[in-house]
C-alpha cells in the first residue's frame, strides 16, 4: 500500500478481509474461533489485553500490538500521546532484554557506547535512555529496576491514551462490518472488484481503483459526528 500504510500494520484489504471473515465466524457460533483470529491477527483494539501483556512484562509484544493501532489517534493532539507511549514501550523493550538477561545482557550492554554531546543537545530523552542501556553492565544497575512501578507508570500512560478515545467501540477503524456477513464477504477484495469491474471500467475507460485503496478508504474513513452512528455492533 506503499506510504499510505501504518508502521507495523497489515494492508488494509488483509485486514477488511479478516474482520469479514471475524463476523462469518461469529454468525456460525464459531466464537472462540473467531476470538483467537481477533488476537493472533490484532484485526481490533482492546485495552484490556494491551494492559495484559505490560502486566505480563511482555514488552516487545505490548509494542508490537499497540503500533498496529496508531490510526485509531489521529489527529486533535492524541497522535503525540500515542506515539509518547509507543517509545516507552520500545524502551522498556529494549531495557528488559538487557537486564534481566543476567550476564548475557550484561555482555550486550558492554558493547553500547554513550551518545555523543551532539545527540545529548539535540535529543536529550535519547541519550538518556543509551545511558540506561550502557549502565546494564553492571549486575547491581540491573537489579536496581523496580520493574513493578514501572508497570503501574505504563498501565496509567495507556489508561490516559484510552480516555482520549471514549468511543473507541464505535470507531469505523475499530469495528466489526455492520452488515449480516455472508460467504461472499470472505473472497478477498481484490478478486471480486476484478471480477465485478474490470470490464465496466475498461468499457468506460476508467482506470482500476486497487482494492488496497478501497480497502483503506473503507477502514480508515471519518465519521462527521459519531453521535450519528445508532449502534457500535
Amino acid at each position: 500500500m506503499g506510504g499510505r500504510r501504518d508502521h507495523g500494520q497489515c494492508p488494509a484489504e488483509v485486514v477488511l478481509h479478516l474482520r469479514r471473515l471475524d463476523a462469518l465466524l461469529k454468525d456460525h457460533g464459531l466464537d472462540h474461533t473467531a476470538h483467537t483470529l481477533e488476537m493472533e491477527a490484532g484485526l481490533f483494539f482492546e485495552a484490556a489485553h494491551l494492559e495484559q501483556l505490560v502486566r505480563q512484562g511482555l514488552w516487545a509484544s505490548a509494542h508490537r500490538y499497540l503500533r498496529r493501532f496508531s490510526a485509531l489517534w489521529d489527529g486533535d493532539g492524541a497522535a503525540t500521546q500515542y506515539a509518547t507511549l509507543l517509545s516507552s514501550l520500545s524502551h522498556h523493550s529494549i531495557l528488559a532484554w538487557l537486564a534481566c538477561r543476567g550476564d548475557e545482557g550484561g555482555r550486550a550492554a558492554s558493547f553500547l557506547r554513550p551518545s555523543d554531546e551532539a545527540i545529548r543537545t539535540a535529543c536529550p530523552e535519547e541519550a538518556r535512555r543509551k545511558d540506561m542501556y550502557c549502565s546494564m553492565t553492571s549486575q547491581q544497575a540491573r537489579a536496581s529496576l523496580n520493574w513493578e512501578d514501572i508497570k503501574l507508570e505504563t498501565l496509567t500512560r495507556v489508561q490516559e491514551l484510552v480516555d482520549l478515545r471514549p468511543n473507541l467501540d464505535c470507531l469505523l477503524k475499530n469495528r466489526l462490518p455492520r452488515h449480516k456477513p455472508t460467504p461472499q464477504d470472505v473472497i478477498p477484495l481484490g478478486i471480486l472488484t476484478s471480477l465485478r469491474g474490470s470490464q465496466r471500467y475498461r468499457r468506460k475507460r476508467v482506470n482500476h481503483k486497487p482494492a488496497c485503496d478501497l480497502a483503506y478508504f473503507v477502514l480508515h474513513k471519518r465519521l462527521p459526528d459519531i453521535s450519528l452512528v445508532p449502534d457500535c455492533h
